[in-house]
């Protein structure tokens, strides 16, 4: 029989092993926060700051920093490095140091407020003394990745497009143990009639694929500016409501793309919120060899009279395949020959053209969001497939691209102080996707059944107003938790919080919702579009 003693020892030996446990479990918030810490590096009182920088000089220049042995984003307009951190980890993470000597912060209650720190943008002082000369500089901790793009003169990317070459580095705070990827990159700015805002989209194409934030494994990406997205919500929330309805559908080709925010520095300048952004392409739609993609750019109806395409180039591009002839707009001209009239008269043919399934989904998305700028074959991808079920050997798959006119918020018109938001599109019945609209004219039955059993099964989860709530809770909190949101409108201050509050895309989903639940079940003729 085992003696008091015996159990004594043991009752010890596993206090001691759960000690070890709880240690290897918190290393981190005890390494980079015991002893005054914060990422390895000490802080300190006034005090004791002016007592280590007695018989040092002011170098009058700003330390070089390294973050976990990585250099630190810089922004030459405030003169404030900016770190990257975990939100979800609420413990101060990483190392921090510097090749011009040994790193002091200053003492700030808000190193023990985490949370508060982030979200307001808060400076830390941190000085650097090394042989003879002290440093000073100021440190604000951001919740969002970081992205620098370097290019090799150190010029300002060309407003026309011509291309710079350059470096990219980007720190992904989502990821475990804060992933670092850097890589050489061609950096170009995008867009049409975005290329005479102050903040500018950017093609990015880099040197080797790599998946950034969680996207896809690619070396092709889209720096979407949201200039004119007011609130930066927009374009992201109508791309995952997207994404989520044709998750929940049968078709193989139109889920469309995903996008993460990012905060972009280029060239020492701090460039506020960007959308990375997978491209719409191939690849991305799971496209096969025989289909073909078109991407439309303008409101503009084909000339017949231009024979090598039938003018259709006005308006579109063919983004898939690479070599193309005039055969290969033979998909989309037939199909807008029919389904782009007026009046659609034969709704079998017309029907034979489209993927219904997809059509009207795309409508039902058209009139929820009222994305006024992707109904009339603006800013929508055409998916040809090839080889689907019944007499055409192409049917068309619609997806959308570019949502920042959407959820109520309309068109500028160059006054960026007046009020975007217009809430009476919440009971506007008029924006139809221009084929289904065109079929509804002489074939309403169809159209009214097809779509009222859709939209009562998406309404169950889909298009819940808790599930859309939700997803705008989480994005508002991270955008405005990892101080990001400030930062972006400071930065950009002669647009964006003027007239735009929050609480109008809330308004606008409940009010939109309840008034197609209503609509939907008795449906009224919309206006003809033009």
């Amino acid at each position: 029989m085992k003696s008091r003693k015996y159990y004594s020892r043991r009752i010890i030996q596993i206090l001691i092993l759960l000690g070890l446990l709880y240690v290897l479990v918190n290393w981190r918030e005890i390494t980079f926060r015991l002893g005054n810490q914060c990422l390895a590096v000490d802080i300190v009182s006034w005090d004791e700051m002016h007592t280590k920088l007695a018989g040092h000089a002011d170098a009058g220049h700003r330390p070089a920093l390294s973050f976990n042995d990585h250099e630190v984003a810089w922004d030459g307009i405030t003169e404030k490095y900016y770190l990257p951190q975990n939100m979800s980890e609420e413990i101060w993470d990483g190392l921090l140091s510097s090749r011009d000597g040994s790193l002091f912060w200053l003492e700030d209650a808000y190193f023990d407020k985490y949370q508060e720190a982030i979200a307001q943008g808060h400076a830390f002082t941190l000085y650097c003394i090394g042989d003879g000369a002290w440093y000073r500089c100021e440190v604000v901790f951001t919740g969002m990745p970081v992205m620098v793009i370097e290019t090799e003169d150190g010029m300002e990317i060309d407003r026309e497009g011509a291309v710079s070459q350059g470096s990219m580095w980007l720190w992904d705070v989502k990821s475990q143990g804060k992933q670092y990827q850097s890589v050489g990159c061609q950096v170009s700015v995008r867009g049409d009639s975005s290329r005479g805002f102050p903040k500018q989209g950017y093609k990015l194409v880099l040197e080797k694929k790599l998946s950034l934030l969680g996207l896809r494994n690619d070396e092709d990406w889209v720096m979407a500016a949201l200039w004119d997205d007011d609130g930066l919500i927009h374009n992201k929330f109508s791309y995952d409501v997207w994404q989520n309805m044709a998750a929940h559908n049968t078709v193989r080709k139109d889920e469309g793309t995903r996008m993460e925010f990012v905060e972009l520095f280029c060239n020492d300048i701090y460039m506020g919120v960007y959308g990375l952004v997978e491209r719409m392409d191939a690849k991305q739609l799971g496209l096969d060899k025989n289909d073909i993609l078109y991407k439309c750019h303008g409101f503009q109806v084909a000339d017949d009279a231009i024979e090598e395409d039938f003018g259709l180039s006005i308006a579109y591009d063919i983004k898939y395949p690479k070599a193309y002839d005039k055969d290969t707009w033979i998909p989309l001209k037939e199909y807008l020959d029919v389904c782009a009239a007026d009046v659609v008269t034969d709704y079998d043919k017309a029907a034979s053209f489209l993927n219904m399934e997809n059509a009207i989904d795309y409508n039902i998305f058209m009139m929820l969001t009222w994305a006024e700028d992707n109904n009339a074959r603006k800013n929508i991808c055409f998916v040809a497939e090839y080889g689907r079920d019944g007499p055409r050997q192409y049917q068309i798959i619609k997806v959308p691209w570019d949502l920042n006119f959407s959820w109520g918020q309309s068109t500028y018109d160059g006054d960026f102080d007046r009020k975007l938001y217009h809430p009476e599109r919440i009971w506007d019945p008029s924006l139809w996707s221009f084929d289904i609209q065109a079929m509804y004219q002489c074939y309403p039955d169809e159209i009214e059944e097809l779509t009222r059993r859709r939209w009562r099964e998406l309404r169950k989860d889909v298009l819940s107003e808790q599930r859309l709530f939700t997803m705008l809770d989480e994005e508002f909190a991270y955008l405005h938790g990892s101080g990001a949101y400030d930062r972006n409108y400071v930065r950009w201050d002669e647009h964006g919080r003027k007239t735009w509050k929050d609480e109008y895309i809330y308004e606008y989903v409940a009010g939109r919702l309840s008034y197609l639940d209503s609509f939907y079940e008795y449906f009224q003729m919309p206006e003809q579009q033009e």
